[in-house]
């Protein structure tokens, strides 16, 4: 066998035929000496490569065409002190490790890794791994594993496709990632039993778990990282680890942003976190924490927690926005803040529970809803800090221990600038508010009404008169007013008081008064002298329920102290009651259990309204025991009447300076009595939306009338009344938009292929329109169905044109909205009896006005095979029963395969007659796949040459076409793969023309699947 001599080395050649080259690479190793490079030419080896020989192993033609494949056996081990593999990509399968590197320093240039078992790549026992520009894929396991003192450096390589961690490092391991990707993984680093290492410049997204964790005394360094997109914690630091993060960026997590536990200990250095679902940074369990010029903006929930002895130093940092609190300790924690700045948070700025001391030095803490808050047995102090601008209180001292508050502003808050409590101070308070404006706590007192009592409750009452509609709400809001009258009348004649219940339960659909009236409710028992202040604090669900355990008690403890002295008020509280079906904790039973202890607590200092929907309403007062007790009174919302959505929108013509005509007031009144009261109606949010698009239809008419008067600026007349929207599948339902109808049309036209497809949607479309002619005419209209079977391979356009064809509905006044609702057999069908059936409801209302999209619909009527129940066909008859019952308001299009498809209309004898239309999605040609290459490409500024574009057609023409095919998502795979192997190709220019930048060349197109 031949060999070509390079200086002192010689170069091997293995390839599958050509002439004077070994077969296989096993054979070429085994020829080669130490520092000989083996070349191998493009092909497929089947075979695990042993390296025992220090050789470079370097693949020839473009990446990706010479491919070393096992199963098993690891793909490549070694057994030398060095070597190095370059532009080969490696693939295994169905063992538990891919690469496993055992002893010396092994080099990766250029490759990918492709593996499907335990772990890609495992270095070991003093050894090193240097990667450049690499791949690692898995989908069965682990990426990269470095353990017993091994070494790694990874320099601008992808970690992705990962089942479970991208990195591991154990026992002394030391990898290091820079410009690296690690991406759609179950966790992004693990350090555990000592491990060690670092990120720099990296980006850990698109994870289904934890980012980082470090436990187990382990260390782990991150730098100039950004962690997004992460569903759970990004960082967890436990059991004794020191994690670092210095310049690191974290977004969009649903859970907590970083957690350190067990006595862990973190530095964060200028870290910023953006839009954390739960805590910036939580630390428990007496570990430690040093945050130093970090910023927190937007969290859902409190940015810092520190609970049960944990110790946090804050140095710099600022926080911003956030649903709940700034900076919160509790039980023993101990927590100092210096020279930060807190702004804008929904909870208080600081607050401090429990037996913890928080000690605040410098910064400033403004436009939160409370500034400082100390409670219980709480201590420490402020000093020098500026406390303004705050909702309510400014600093609130409620401990009965030491809080010292030294030389701070304290200034313009909303509430009452301090509140103390005396004892808790050994010496005067200065903060700052003149001493005869402070009351018998240390508070800044009220200020005096500056009108009677009686006076003030006239004109509420008269307002809540004034008020449209609302009769029945109207004589009980007057019945409780004379109800506590009364109570005052007995109790100043020495009766005993009736008994009375001041919390209420608003029930009715949305847009009828409900916040007006609880507003108005709050100042009216203020008037009374029943509550001290009578304000309305407004929450819902996500401001009570938290995504931690003990949360939610604490969010809605915050909220309820927070409407002490008035009303909260609580809008679709039947969702604090809806359980989710699973087997987790159910945080909205916490919230009402809470409620019913608060309210039990402060009987006399809150008035709670909850208000929904009747029915929900019924479910949320028996979720609990207490409620049904404490809300004896319901007050029902009635919808309004025609002629009231009239009176609203004739105030709004009047607070705004305009005026409706007869003949519009008649056509107004048409208009809602002809308007379809379904799940969008509002009430009076559609009367004010209604008076909205008048007034702009208005200002359109009248924009080029030079001559129009004063008095024309003013009248809104009935043209300007828009047409009614449509909310049925029937003809007339809605006007048509034909301009719109006729650019959808042209949308259609010109997607790539699907010739039966256009003229099918077509068809319907014409016909839909010869009904609106045929109704318009008097003439009877024909039963239509609108629901549609979309059978056909994947990739085929299949949602494109469900997306069209909704819009084309609703352009046609057909539907509502015309907005398609995705979903699949995941979507629909629960974990037990009668889930499946709320379910598929659920998902079937989000579709209303619109189109409901069920891909692979197949998969429903495909049975368990054993005994067990069949929750597929009971999705299957509770869409037929829901497709009966509102089949005006949802167009349904299932999905999937020709042949599985005719097995789902079989599963219920409805389904057949329901779709009575069936679109047939072809495969793609290999000439219409090169068009959508080509138009991908333009779109995203790429050009394919001649050569490319023949290059493109002979690939499609020669890949197999099995039912796995993908038609237009392979198509956009190729484009990417050109894309990435056109950058590989230009890399090297030093000075690259346009055309160099743009076009794709005949090498850029990779090899169809099982070519030479």
């Amino acid at each position: 066998m031949a060999s070509r001599m390079t200086s002192a080395r010689s170069m091997l050649g293995v390839s599958p035929a050509e002439p004077d080259c070994f077969r296989t690479i096993t054979d070429a190793i085994a020829a080669a000496k130490d520092g000989d490079v083996i070349s191998i030419r493009p092909g497929v080896y089947p075979e695990p490569i042993v390296l025992d020989r220090e050789v470079t192993l370097s693949g020839s033609g473009a990446p990706g065409q010479v491919r070393i494949e096992a199963s098993g056996d690891p793909v490549l081990r070694m057994n030398v002190e060095h070597a190095a593999v370059s532009g080969v990509e490696l693939v295994h399968s169905d063992g538990e490790v891919a690469v496993d590197l055992r002893s010396g320093a092994l080099e990766f240039d250029e490759c990918v890794l492709a593996a499907d078992s335990g772990v890609a790549f495992v270095a070991r026992g003093g050894t090193e791994f240097r990667a450049r520009d690499c791949e690692i894929r898995n989908p069965g396991g682990a990426g990269l594993l470095v353990y017993d003192g091994a070494r790694a450096d990874v320099r601008g390589c992808r970690i992705t496709s990962v089942a479970s961690t991208a990195v591991v490092t154990r026992t002394g391991g030391a990898p290091k990632l820079v410009d690296c990707v690690l991406s759609e993984v179950a966790g992004g680093v693990l350090a555990a039993d000592g491990g060690q290492g670092s990120l720099e410049r990296c980006r850990v997204e698109a994870v289904t778990g934890t980012a980082i964790v470090a436990e187990e005394r382990s260390q782990f360094v991150v730098t100039a990282t950004e962690l997004s997109d992460v569903d759970g914690v990004a960082v967890l630091a436990a059991s004794g680890s020191r994690p670092v993060l210095r310049d690191c960026r974290i977004k969009r997590t649903t859970a907590q942003a970083i957690v350190v536990v067990q006595q862990a200990a973190v530095e964060l250095e200028r870290v910023v976190v953006e839009n954390a679902a739960g805590h910036a940074v939580q630390v428990l369990d007496s570990s430690t924490a040093d945050l130093s010029e970090c910023v927190f903006t937007g969290t859902g929930h409190d940015a810092v927690f520190a609970d049960a002895a944990a110790e946090v130093r804050i140095s710099g940092c600022e926080i911003t926005g956030g649903t709940a609190a700034g900076v919160v300790l509790t039980g023993q924690a101990r927590v100092r803040v210096t020279d930060s700045r807190i702004t804008g948070t929904a909870g208080a700025g600081l607050s401090v529970r429990g037996q913890a001391r928080l000690e605040v030095d410098g910064g400033e803490v403004r436009e939160c809803a409370i500034g400082a808050e100390w409670h219980e047995q709480s201590s420490g102090g402020m000093s020098g800090c500026t406390v303004r601008d705050n909702l309510r209180d400014g600093v609130r001292v409620l401990s009965d221990q030491v809080v010292d508050i030294q030389d701070c502003r304290v200034e313009q808050n909303g509430g009452r600038d301090t509140r103390l409590s005396v004892d808790s101070l050994p010496e005067p308070v200065r903060p700052g508010a003149p001493e005869s404006t402070m009351d018998d706590r240390g508070g800044r007192a009220a200020p005096p009404r500056g009108r009677s009592g009686k006076a003030e409750l006239d004109d509420l009452l008269t307002e809540l008169g004034d008020l449209v509609g609302l009769d029945g709400v109207k004589r009980e809001v007057e019945t409780l007013v004379r109800l506590h009258q009364m109570a005052e009348r007995r109790a100043a004649a020495g009766l005993p008081s009736p008994p009375l219940s001041r919390h209420l339960v608003f029930t009715g659909s949305p847009g009828t008064g409900k916040t007006t009236v609880a507003r108005l409710y709050g100042r009216i028992l203020a008037a009374l002298g029943v509550l001290k202040r009578g304000q309305l604090i407004e929450v819902a669900r996500p401001d009570l329920v938290a995504s931690v355990v003990g949360g939610t008690a604490l969010k809605t403890t915050e909220k309820f102290e927070e409407a002490l002295g008035g009303v909260l008020f609580i809008d679709e509280a039947y969702t604090l009651a809806a359980t989710t079906g699973g087997s987790g904790p159910d945080f909205g039973r916490e919230a009402i259990d809470t409620l019913v202890k608060l309210m039990e607590d402060h009987r006399d200092d809150v008035v709670v309204i909850v208000a929904g929907y009747t029915h929900d309403m019924r479910q949320f007062l028996a979720a609990n025991p207490g409620l049904s007790s404490r809300f004896s009174r319901t007050i029902e919302f009635a919808d309004y009447s025609s002629a009231e959505l009239v009176t609203i929108v004739e105030g709004l013509c009047r607070t705004h300076d305009y005026r409706l005509e007869f003949e519009t007031r008649s056509a107004l009144h048409a208009y809602f009595t002809n308007l379809p009261r379904d799940g969008v109606f509002g009430n009076g949010r559609t009367a004010r939306k209604v008076f909205e698009e008048m007034v702009g239809r208005q200002a359109y008419r009248l924009a080029e009338d030079d001559s129009a008067t004063q008095v024309s600026l003013t009248r809104l007349l009935p043209e300007d009344l828009g047409p009614l929207p449509g909310s049925a599948v029937g003809a007339g339902a809605g006007r048509v938009d034909s301009e719109r109808v006729d650019q959808l049309l042209d949308t259609l036209r010109g997607l790539v292929g699907l010739a039966e497809v256009k003229s099918e949607v077509a068809a319907m479309v014409d016909l839909l329109a010869s009904s609106r002619q045929r109704q318009a005419a008097g003439l009877p209209v024909p039963s239509l169905s609108r629901h549609l079977i979309f059978a056909g391979p994947p990739g085929t356009g299949k949602t494109t044109v469900a997306r069209l064809y909704g819009s084309l509905l609703a352009a046609m006044g057909v539907l509502a909205q015309g907005q398609v609702t995705e979903v699949s057999r995941a979507d629909l069908v629960g974990e037990y009896v009668g889930h499946t059936a709320k379910r598929t409801t659920e998902s079937f209302d989000r579709a209303r006005g619109g189109v409901l999209f069920i891909d692979e619909a197949y998969t429903l009527s495909s049975g368990q095979g054993g005994a067990g129940h069949d929750f597929g066909r009971e999705a299957i008859d509770t869409l037929v029963k829901l497709m009966e019952d509102h089949r005006d308001e949802v167009v349904v299009i299932a999905a999937g395969y020709q042949r599985e498809m005719d097995g789902f209309l079989a599963a219920n004898p409805g389904l057949s007659s329901r779709f009575s239309h069936r679109v047939t999605f072809a495969d793609y040609s290999a000439d219409e796949l090169v068009t959508i290459v080509t138009q991908h490409a333009n779109s995203a500024g790429y050009e394919c040459s001649g050569p490319a574009v023949a290059a493109l057609r002979a690939h499609f023409a020669a890949v197999p076409r099995g039912d796995g095919f993908g038609n237009g998502r392979y198509a956009r795979q190729i484009l990417d793969a050109a894309i990435a192997r056109h950058a590989r190709r230009t890399r090297g220019l030093t000075d690259p023309t346009l055309d160099d930048l743009c076009v794709l060349l005949p090498q850029d197109i990779p090899a169809a699947p099982g070519a030479g």
